[in-house]
């Protein structure tokens, strides 16, 4: 433990201060620069961007892969109908050899009747005893044998119509799955038409891409024009460089008395004197 305290625990602790101060230098900057505008300009445009896409494109997308799905569903209900067909083929087998077997019963029954009644025609005082045991015994299998094909019959019907529903909820299952798809077809055209109405359209509040770069360009230009104007005014009361004169020549006293007497103005050339 001393030796954690001594040797690396003790860098790991200088470098997580060192990460904290420049979190906090970083979260300065940001606070008191132009910088934390920037950024927070740029996470509003992206987020709004990702809003704009996620609502329309990416939505649409997800649905119509939810509506491809479907078809999982659809496989289910296929699986269950096959088992039903298969299921129905063996029970209408099985009645049909229930029906056979049946006509064998009552055609036995039919039987041991027409020879007990002409027993009884035909010889009156004949104990008939063991003959109405056989009839009674072919009978009550023959009304077995009725009991059970009706049961048959019922349960063929239960799942025959257990196999209809499922073809119905699989058609209809299809004819939704259509609907969706021709819906989502209609949105994502929808979708396209406001993007080709969104590059034609000059409204200054364009969010596009080349709106945005416009702008940026524009403010650019303008920082430009105003660090040029900036120069301008500071000029205003710098100190003007004063040009320097020539001096002026010294004037020639005695000259200018000549030309007063000869009645001519200070700083004026001497008459020439007309030859005569």
């Amino acid at each position: 433990m001393a030796e954690c305290v001594k040797g690396s625990c003790g860098g790991m602790a200088k470098k997580l201060i060192i990460v904290a101060l420049a979190v906090i230098s970083i979260a300065i900057v940001l606070k008191k620069t132009d910088l934390g505008s920037h950024v927070k300009h740029w996470w509003r445009s992206t987020k709004e961007d990702v809003n704009n896409e996620v609502s329309l494109k990416w939505e649409i997308d997800r649905l119509k892969k939810d509506v491809e799905d479907l078809s999982d569903e659809d496989a289910n209900l296929v699986n269950l109908i096959a088992k039903e067909d298969v299921e129905l083929k063996k029970l209408k087998g099985k009645l049909g050899d229930m029906e056979n077997t049946q006509k064998q019963h009552r055609e036995l029954v039919r039987q041991r009747a027409t020879n007990l009644q002409t027993v009884q025609q035909n010889n009156p005082s004949k104990n008939v005893t063991s003959d109405e045991k056989l009839l009674e015994s072919a009978l009550a299998m023959a009304k077995r044998g009725d009991d059970a094909i009706a049961s048959q019959k019922a349960l063929i019907a239960s799942r025959e119509s257990r196999a209809s529903a499922l073809r119905q909820q699989r058609e209809e299952l299809y004819t939704t799955r259509q609907e969706l798809l021709n819906k989502l077809a209609d949105l994502e055209a929808q979708v396209v038409t406001l993007q080709i109405e969104q590059m034609k359209s000059d409204d200054p509040q364009d969010n596009s891409r080349v709106a945005r770069v416009k702008k940026s360009i524009e403010e650019v230009d303008t920082r430009i024009q105003i660090e040029k104007q900036k120069r301008v005014v500071r000029g205003e009361l710098a100190p003007q460089d004063k040009t320097v004169s020539e001096p002026a020549p010294k004037k020639d006293v005695l000259k200018d008395a000549l030309n007063y007497l000869d009645g001519e103005t200070n700083n004026a050339q001497p008459k020439e004197k007309v030859q005569k």
